[in-house]
């Protein structure tokens, strides 16, 4: 006798009951609630900034996101919406709208504080609870708020992907500086679109486990957020100094994978120098591309995987300016000790210029710029615009050239270069002899204003 068929396999009766309406009610309330405990908190932020990237300085409107996680009115949100703001307008929970003012930023975490000018405001904030993005798991539902494409107060839901995403480079802001160097990332397949940027990922708890950054070029449903313990760290910081101070020796790191028996070193210890920057005080040590780094003032450090990067840059970062740094260093199957002293890692960039007349833009040269670009020294000023076909362009006067000299008068900095200016701009003149460092070598050109007018335009 045959036995009868079951009319739905085991797996598809256990689907059945996992969604039933009583389980979907419960974790629709749950996203309820995690939304009304942080949605009043949520702050759309349009900052006006200033562009010198097209050879002329142009103010910029912006969107953005940010949380309010104080009750004095600071609200965390990226560098990249508020850092380069000259006035920033926000549109709180009942959509009045106040103005804040920029607090302090932090390029290498793509970070910012602004502070709500609370006297305009008679209504009373909501402020947001941080959690642990530590406690974090992969594949654990998670909340995005934000003001995605200008569409003020939006959520989106998502998971986890995974918690400690790495970019193998450091990404650049839309203002120049590098970051991610410090951390590593939260990638989740909520949706973060353009104007996300600094709202708040949220667990089902009600609590911001990240800041929203961006989200992949030419993907879909693949965002990523800063740990909330690296906003929490970063923010106190910025509220207490306007700014985070980290130390810096110089080295470049890459992970030892499958290179350990190459380099004489052990699977599970030790940080590999790739490179040393020229004049850093690495340099000044001796050390050298090809070390292994196995442990810094005692304590062992390790980089076998590139997820290990950020925390070897840390432990670095943290370390006071000026006071003394021993290393443990392997070099050809011996072990020494080696004494750095660091230094504060210095501005990112400098200020910008606008070169009006003669229809171009620069920026102060710093330190950091000075050994990225590979030049010489920090002398002059860095070409970051050139107006097309305006009379810098006609000369032949390119972005990334350095401006050393004036009709022959030597440039040390951006305040020399801005008051040369001012002074031939004073007097008149239809020829400016500049001199340029580029690739390596030295350059001239001559920007003639009689040929296109101060304008840079021909009748």
């Amino acid at each position: 006798m045959m036995r009868p068929r079951l009319r739905f396999p085991l797996i598809t009766a256990l689907l059945c009951l996992v969604l039933t309406p009583l389980g979907w009610s419960d974790y629709q309330a749950q996203v309820y609630e995690a939304r009304d405990r942080v949605l009043p908190s949520l702050v759309h932020i349009q900052p006006v900034v200033q562009d010198f990237n097209t050879g002329e300085m142009r103010k910029l409107a912006q969107v953005g996101s940010g949380v309010i996680f104080h009750p004095d009115g600071y609200v965390v949100t990226n560098y990249h919406v508020a850092g380069n703001a000259t006035r920033i307008i926000c549109t709180l929970n009942d959509k009045e709208q106040v103005t804040a003012e920029l607090v302090g930023g932090d390029p290498p975490t793509d970070l910012a504080v602004i502070k709500l000018n609370l006297d305009e405001y008679d209504g009373e904030i909501s402020v947001a609870e941080f959690g642990r993005s530590a406690d974090l798991q992969v594949g654990q539902q998670v909340l995005a708020m934000g003001s995605p494409l200008s569409l003020a107060r939006s959520v989106t839901a998502g998971v986890i992907s995974t918690r400690d995403r790495y970019f193998a480079a450091d990404i650049r802001l839309p203002s120049g500086e590098r970051t991610g160097r410090y951390n590593l990332w939260i990638q989740t397949d909520a949706a973060i679109n353009p104007g996300n940027s600094g709202g708040p990922l949220v667990d089902l708890a009600g609590q911001v486990v990240g800041i929203n950054s961006r989200a992949a070029f030419l993907a879909n449903n693949v965002g990523f957020s800063i740990p909330v313990d690296i906003v929490r760290a970063v923010a106190e910081e910025l509220i207490a100094n306007g700014s985070v101070t980290r130390s810096w020796i110089g080295v470049q790191a890459q992970a030892l994978q499958e290179l350990e028996s190459y380099f004489g070193a052990s699977r599970d210890n030790g940080v590999l120098i790739a490179s040393v920057d020229p004049g850093s005080p690495a340099a000044t040590s001796m050390l050298r591309a090809g070390d292994i780094i196995t442990a810094i003032d005692g304590i062992p450090v390790s980089a076998r995987y590139v997820e290990e990067l950020p925390a070897f840059y840390n432990l670095i970062a943290s370390h006071a300016p000026g006071a003394e740094m021993s290393l443990s260093v392997l070099r050809d199957s011996a072990t020494f000790a080696v004494s750095v002293v660091p230094r504060a890692l210095g501005d990112l960039l400098g200020d910008d210029f606008e070169v009006a007349r003669w229809e171009f833009t620069v920026k102060g040269i710093t330190h950091q710029m000075q050994i990225e670009n590979q030049l010489p020294d920090s002398n002059g000023v860095m070409v970051i615009g050139v107006k097309p076909v305006g009379a810098a362009d006609q000369a032949g006067i390119r972005r990334g050239d350095v401006v050393r000299a004036v009709n022959r008068e030597p440039v040390a900095a951006l305040v020399d270069f801005a008051d040369r200016y001012t002074q031939l701009a004073d007097v008149g003149g239809d020829r400016v002899f500049i001199t340029l460092w580029r690739a390596g070598a030295t350059r001239y050109a001559v920007i003639k204003l009689d040929d296109l007018g101060e304008l840079g335009v021909t009748e």
